[in-house]
């Protein structure tokens, strides 16, 4: 009995190991897809950004740029770090802009900023852009709060990676998604 019981309860672990393995959506990141190539040796380099926000709600950014080092050629993205605090630790989700998605994402957020924050609407609303590596920008309103909540969430499986944005820095982040095109076009030369 109590090996039925000890088999039982190592597939019903195994079962939920794989089921948590399956919600997390396999990106479609160039960027990502670039890492990914087997028989490579690359170079990382990580240029920091500002900071969006602070302590529970705040957003780290960086520019990564990949060079593979057996062809020359480079690569970049945006990384987005967001942060979880929980008991004893805090858990960090990081998500990717490829830089050809940054120009959609600085419209969108320039759309949310001039026209959608801007009133309440008669009914539920959202916006949202998504990034190939899973990573949402958007806002929704709060009918409870009357107000919009915006966020950037970097895992499409888990609301933990969510970090809320104030409406006034909604113009930091287009900057620094800005300075990190720039960045990008500059270093991958």
């Amino acid at each position: 009995m109590k090996k039925y019981l000890f088999f039982t309860l190592l597939a019903m672990l195994s079962l939920n190991a794989y089921s948590q393995e399956q919600q997390k959506e396999k990106s479609q990141s160039k960027t990502i897809e670039f890492l990914s190539r087997d028989g490579s040796f690359f170079k990382k380099e990580f240029y920091d950004l500002q900071t969006i926000g602070s302590s529970y709600d705040k957003i780290e950014c960086q520019v990564l740029i990949i060079t593979d080092m057996k062809t020359n050629s480079k690569m970049g993205c945006l990384r987005m770090t967001t942060t979880y605090p929980s008991s004893g630790s805090n858990d960090s989700y990081i998500g990717t802009l490829d830089q050809d998605e940054i120009d959609a994402c600085i419209m969108c957020l320039e759309k949310i900023q001039s026209d959608i924050i801007t009133s309440a609407p008669n009914t539920y609303t959202e916006a949202e852009y998504k990034t190939r590596d899973g990573v949402s920008i958007g806002t929704f309103w709060r009918k409870q709060k009357s107000e919009w909540a915006i966020y950037v969430q970097t895992k499409s499986y888990t609301s933990r990676s969510m970090s809320s944005i104030k409406p006034e820095h909604i113009s930091l982040l287009i900057k620094v998604l800005e300075d990190a095109k720039a960045m990008i076009v500059e270093k991958t030369k």
